[in-house]
């Protein structure tokens, strides 16, 4: 039985320790190809780097795959992986693991890491995106340290590489023709027992994201909102990030119209 063959990016840079550890955990179910942005690319959502030039390179300072180092976004990273470099089309396409939590909307929709899934879902593969919550602390010193992370949190990304190659080894030969992606949330101390929830993104209101901090000048800041419950019979996925659990949720980008008359 032919092994499955995992496409793999995130949004963070292909020099996070978070990418390091999923790429091992995949390599044990299949083969690994990686293609992610050489700097990091949060906040990016599902940009195209049409006005300028893509520059990629081999990637050779990681094991257990073939890499690339992309000078782009996550969705560029994809797009270019899928048309020029693989082979053979991948089984799964997996985006992560993202540096804190991708849930919610808009913060959903604002997300590198959920794009790079989707521009993979978007060619009809499945597609999985992973992220993981941190407390502020720890996420600080990932910021400053992204390739080393302290010891006390190490373990915990790799149980959620672990959790999260898993799942998506699942969904290798799925197929995807609604162009799906499955938006995993892991809590920040998770377990081989944490349980798994089916959940629907909730929604958290925004305001500006930019402070002035001079005339004319305006940089990103954002500011914690107060999550608002989905309605319907499925949890939040926030909440049930909150509360300990994992949370996947189906994101169809295909279907987001509503019948209405005018």
């Amino acid at each position: 039985m032919r092994k499955p063959i995992f496409l793999l990016t995130n949004d963070d840079g292909i020099h996070v320790y978070f990418l390091h550890a999923l790429i091992n955990a995949l390599a044990i179910r299949g083969t690994v190809y990686v293609a992610a942005p050489k700097r990091e690319q949060s906040w990016i959502g599902k940009a195209v780097s049409r006005h300028r030039e893509v520059q990629i390179r081999e990637y050779n300072e990681l094991e257990n795959c073939t890499a690339w180092e992309v000078d782009g976004t996550p969705s560029d990273a994809v797009n270019i992986a899928l048309g020029h470099l693989l082979p053979e089309t991948p089984d799964v396409v997996v985006s992560g693991i993202n540096v804190g939590w991708n849930a919610m909307v808009p913060i959903i929709y604002s997300s590198g890491t959920v794009s790079g899934a989707l521009e993979g879902a978007s060619w009809g593969v499945p597609a999985v995106a992973l992220s993981m919550h941190l407390l502020h602390g720890d996420f600080e010193k990932i910021k400053r340290d992204p390739g080393t992370p302290p010891a006390s949190l190490k373990s915990y990304i790799d149980t959620s590489a672990e959790l999260g190659a898993r799942f998506a080894a699942e969904k290798a030969g799925e197929g995807n023709p609604r162009g799906e992606v499955y938006n995993v949330n892991f809590p920040c101390r998770p377990g081989t027992d944490t349980p798994w929830v089916a959940t629907r993104p909730g929604r958290i209101p925004f305001d500006s994201l930019f402070t002035q901090t001079s005339p004319g000048v305006f940089n990103f800041q954002y500011h914690e909102r107060h999550p608002q419950e989905p309605e319907g019979p499925l949890p939040g996925d926030f909440q049930t990030l909150s509360n300990g659990k994992i949370s996947v949720s189906i994101l169809n980008f295909n279907d987001l119209g509503k019948e209405f008359s005018i």
